[in-house]
This record gives C-alpha cells, sequence and structure tokens, in this order.
C-alpha cells in the first residue's frame, strides 16, 4: 500500500478533505534546502486538496497518514493514458488498411481517440483512505534517539 502523510483540512458527510504534507528533505543539507528542492519549488502549484475516505473521528489540523492500493496508480495511469493511445493507434492502422492514405489514417486515429477518451473516463478508480493518525512522538523524536 502506498502511504502519504496528510493533513486534514475540513470533513464532509462523505469523507474528509486532506492536503498532502511535503517532507522536510533527506537531511544532507543541513537544512539548508538542495538545489532539487529549490528548483521544485519553483514550479510548485497551489496546494491541491483532496477528498479520501475515513472511518476515524478526525478534526481539522490533524495529521493522518493516508493510503492507496498497490496497483491501483498503475490501473489508473493504464486507463487514463493506455487506452486511449491504445485505441488510437488501432482506430489508424484498421482505417489504413481499409482505405491506405494519410487522410483516412487520421480520421481513423482521431475516432480511436475519442472512443479511448470516452472509454477512459467510465470506472471508478479506488479512493485513498485514512490508515491512521500519524502520532506527534513520531514527528518529534526525544533527545537522545534518532
Amino acid at each position: 500500500m502506498l502511504e502519504q502523510t496528510a493533513e486534514v483540512i475540513r470533513t464532509a458527510p462523505d469523507g474528509v478533505w486532506v492536503q498532502a504534507v511535503e517532507p522536510s528533505g533527506c537531511g544532507s543539507c543541513e537544512g539548508q534546502g538542495c538545489s532539487s528542492r529549490r528548483i521544485a519549488e519553483l514550479f510548485q502549484r497551489a496546494p491541491r486538496h483532496f477528498l479520501v475516505e475515513c472511518d476515524l473521528a478526525v478534526a481539522p489540523g490533524d495529521r493522518v497518514v493516508v493510503g492507496i492500493a498497490d496497483g491501483s496508480v498503475l490501473r489508473s495511469a493504464l486507463r487514463a493514458y493506455g487506452l486511449p493511445l491504445g485505441l488510437m493507434l488501432a482506430g489508424a492502422m484498421l482505417a489504413q488498411a481499409i482505405r491506405p492514405g494519410d487522410g483516412p489514417a487520421l480520421a481513423g486515429m482521431a475516432l480511436g481517440g475519442l472512443a479511448g477518451w470516452l472509454g477512459s473516463r467510465g470506472g471508478r478508480a479506488s479512493r485513498p483512505v485514512v490508515l491512521r493518525r500519524e502520532h506527534a512522538f513520531l514527528l518529534h523524536p526525544m533527545k537522545g534517539q534518532s
């Protein structure tokens, strides 16, 4: 299961809205910020909020660990990108086999891409779920511990 620490933004009847908490880095730069971290900050967008399922009693400001099932990211990527691309190629090859030329191949590719786009919109992706609260003592190790 893929896990990520998140902060609860607000609660809703069908789950909680969370925002991912960015890790502080690897520690090799001693908190100064490495160049790759600074480059990433240049392209940083506004924080995104996600609705996740939650069976725990949490409040805004709580830190939680959110998980998503193994393989669900790959399945979603294949549905979102692989299906349209595969149908685009199949449409172009089928149109090319029926009537050679660039025009029919382009039309077949467009129809296949449209079918793939419509097909990728169907189905339900697995939603992330709150696994547990992140405890404060895990965030700040006691003196003498690492």
